[in-house]
């Protein structure tokens, strides 16, 4: 091999290339070729951690092509760095530009990619919304056509309505001017009917029978007979189911007592006269809130009794008959019967607290009976899901009735 030599640019003196001189220039130039290797790959990891923090969905990807790239670049320099520097660096610079170009075009494709994907979710928004337009336009099409043959209809109906509604006016205040001729009749004779259905509940050995034809102020006529049959007076019964109190009405009591020869007359009234608030004795005649006529009547055919007794035993006594006519009219006569009556009252309310208070007890135990009922039943079908319907014994009263037994129920 021919000696190598170099020429100095100054005194152009050739110098031989020795093998020691040769070994230090590589030396040399090995050294500043791994010097600018370890620069760029600085630059490179520098340019690296900027496009992973720009990039971090396509940073493993990148990653992997970058260090495969400096591996690449790494035995490249390895196997070049006997080479000049010149080779080496271009080697570099276009290993460089190719990874800036391949990282480029990952950009633009992890760009485009991204693009693509709101591209599609935008298409897809779109596409709802625009479902959802339609559906909304379809349903309002829907509504309105509804709405139109709903109104029609409506109107039909409403038509159909107002001519029932004034067909059944009309009738209706026909039927309630009727009603109103016969109404206060009607009123008085149902009050009528109930007085009498109760005074024969009462008094099972009278005989309560109606006013003969021709009498007109009267409307009942008790006759009282004693267990034995005997007959001990007549009370006359007049019947008011009115809003209004009128005085004539104990004047033709009066006359229809002369008429019928009756003991005591009652007149029960849903409206007493100024002065009397329960029952009272006026002109002759006893005037009582209806529903204390029962009570009254009791108390005076008590008396009628017992006057019957007193007139047995003071047949052909004209005296003793006058002191039982003044008894009869005085104040001690009305202060017992006023007494006897309140006594009846006394006990009928106290009979109605009674009833009240007892249906209050049994209504209280009926809803804790049906409590416990209820409890039982749900705690046994708690145990029957817990343990089975097979573990435990069958109670009749807890189950439905079968078929077999509806029909021999049914027969």
């Amino acid at each position: 091999m021919a000696d190598q030599t170099i020429t100095c640019p100054k005194c152009k003196t050739k110098i031989p290339l020795t093998d020691t001189l040769t070994g230090e220039i590589r030396e040399q130039l090995k050294g500043e070729i791994e010097k600018d290797i370890a620069e760029k790959e600085k630059q490179i990891a520098i340019r690296e951690k900027a496009i992973a923090e720009g990039q971090k969905n396509i940073d493993e990807q990148v990653s992997k092509k970058l260090d495969a790239e400096k591996a690449k670049i790494m035995a490249t320099a390895k196997e070049e760095a006997s080479k000049s520097s010149e080779l080496e660096m271009q080697n570099l610079k276009k290993a460089d530009k190719e990874k800036e170009t391949q990282l480029e075009e990952l950009r633009k494709q992890a760009i485009a990619s991204m693009d693509k994907t709101r591209e599609l979710e935008t298409k897809d928004k779109n596409r709802e919304l625009e479902f959802a337009q339609k559906m909304d336009e379809a349903s309002k099409k829907i509504a309105e056509q509804a709405k139109l043959e709903a109104d029609d209809a409506s109107k039909k109906k409403l038509l159909e309505r107002d001519t029932t509604i004034a067909q059944m006016q009309k009738a209706l205040e026909e039927a309630q001017r009727k009603a109103e001729q016969g109404s206060m009749q009607i009123q008085g004779d149902a009050q009528e009917t109930d007085l009498k259905l109760a005074l024969q509940n009462a008094f099972a050995t009278d005989t309560i029978e109606d006013v003969p034809t021709g009498i007109r102020g009267a409307d009942l006529i008790q006759t009282v007979f004693s267990s034995m049959a005997q007959k001990q007076g007549v009370i006359l019964w007049e019947s008011k189911n009115t809003k209004v109190w009128n005085a004539e009405w104990v004047k033709k009591l009066k006359d229809d007592q002369t008429n019928i020869k009756a003991d005591v007359v009652i007149i029960a009234t849903q409206v007493l006269p100024e002065g009397i608030d329960t029952f009272g004795f006026r002109d002759g005649v006893w005037i009582t809130a209806y529903k204390y006529a029962l009570p009254l009547v009791a108390a005076l055919r008590y008396q009628l009794s017992e006057m019957s007794r007193i007139k047995q035993s003071f047949v052909g006594k004209d005296a003793k008959m006058e002191l039982l006519y003044n008894y009869l009219g005085g104040a001690e006569f009305k202060n017992r019967i006023e007494t006897i009556v309140l006594a009846f009252v006394s006990l009928k309310t106290g009979l109605d607290a009674e009833k009240r208070a007892m249906e209050k007890i049994w209504n209280k135990r009926e809803k804790e009976i049906d409590r416990v009922v209820k409890n039982t039943t749900g705690f046994y079908g708690d145990l029957e899901g817990i343990m089975g319907a097979a573990a435990l014994p069958s109670i009749k009263a807890l189950e439905l009735p079968s078929g077999d037994d509806d029909e021999v129920d049914g027969k």
